[in-house]
């Protein structure tokens, strides 16, 4: 067949009809729990080779300045062997197939070559193919990255429940904790309204405000521009309005009792606590989208973790010169 008359037949539906049910049957094939045990599929072995361990420790040197320790090397091999083991999961599921950003880099390629102009994209990508050209860095990056956000993703999973939300709100409460607050009232005291006096000042309306209602007691306050009452104050957040000693001192007051003076930048202020508030944890429905995004986000790391054990039992790993690599999961046979 001409390479003219394969592009048409490229997008043909029922080659995408069958394409996609190839994926669909690989996918079943990797991630659906067998009702049954059964020996896994197994795939041609993966050859981490010495010479490939030498461009890792260059390459580490190269960013760093200094060498990669052994853990540091366990590591990058771990991370290589991951990735090829994605990136032929990748091929073999056809990701690449009408993959915009993949087309778009075999393009690009073919043109880099000097090709005659004129001709359609799709020509170009059957002949890069053809070539070869698709056994690309670039590309091995796109469809890794595709093959992790597949592992990661379970279309059939349930809707989260409160429950759910409830659950991870439990285990990450440091996360979530919110810290004491405080609500209360002052009165202040104007330095240049009251000038070398407001000392005096300050302890007169102390005993007056002792004596009134709430209500009746902001009257003995000079203007403040910020307002009188400030409601569920957190340290950090008082600090930020007021300075560090002032919100120390009002966090130590005792509640229900106008107190001070206290010193600010702004002047002098008379205090009364109102109410005070332990750390204390919101309540769903206050954080509900962030929790929603959080739980998603655990749950498709624990199935790309789970996934990619699954394809690891379907590898023999072999490195060259390596009796092990620490890491969990990754059988490996050392091979001289």
């Amino acid at each position: 067949m001409t390479r003219h008359r394969l592009g048409p037949w490229l997008r043909h539906p029922v080659l995408h009809f069958v394409l996609i049910g190839v994926t669909l049957f690989v996918a079943r094939e990797l991630w659906s729990p067998a009702a049954l045990p059964r020996p896994p599929v197994q795939r041609e072995p993966i050859l981490i080779s010495a010479e490939q361990i030498g461009v890792m420790k260059e390459d580490f040197v190269r960013r760093w300045g200094i060498p990669a320790t052994p853990a540091q090397m366990s590591a990058l091999i771990a991370q290589n062997i991951e990735e090829e083991m994605l990136y032929r999961e990748a091929r073999l599921l056809a990701l690449d197939f009408q993959d915009g950003s993949v087309h778009r880099r075999l393009v690009e390629k073919m043109r880099a070559l000097g090709d005659r102009p004129g001709r359609p994209p799709e020509e170009l990508v059957s002949e890069a193919r053809a070539l070869g050209l698709d056994d690309d860095v670039v590309i091995r990056r796109l469809l890794v990255e595709k093959m992790r956000i597949l592992l990661a993703q379970d279309p059939a999973a349930p809707a989260l429940t409160d429950a759910d939300l409830w659950d991870y709100l439990d285990r990450h409460r440091e996360r979530f904790l919110q810290p004491a607050e405080l609500t209360f009232s002052q009165l202040f005291l104007d330095e240049d309204l009251r000038g070398a006096s407001i000392e005096e000042a300050a302890r007169a309306t102390l005993a007056q405000a002792r004596t009134l209602p709430l209500a009746d007691a902001a009257a003995l306050s000079d203007p403040f521009l910020l307002g009188l009452r400030f409601q569920a104050y957190s340290r950090p957040r008082l600090i930020a309005r007021f300075g560090t000693a002032f919100a120390e001192q009002v966090f130590a007051l005792e509640p229900g009792v106008w107190s001070g003076p206290i010193a600010s930048a702004y002047g002098l202020h008379l205090v009364l606590v109102e109410e005070t508030r332990e750390p204390h944890l919101p309540e769903v429905a206050a954080i509900r989208q962030q929790l929603l995004e959080a739980v998603g986000t655990e749950r498709a790391t624990q199935r790309l973790a789970q996934g990619l054990v699954r394809l690891r039992e379907r590898y023999r790993i072999r490195v060259e010169g390596r009796e092990d690599l620490s890491t969990p999961g990754v059988a490996v046979a050392a091979q001289p």
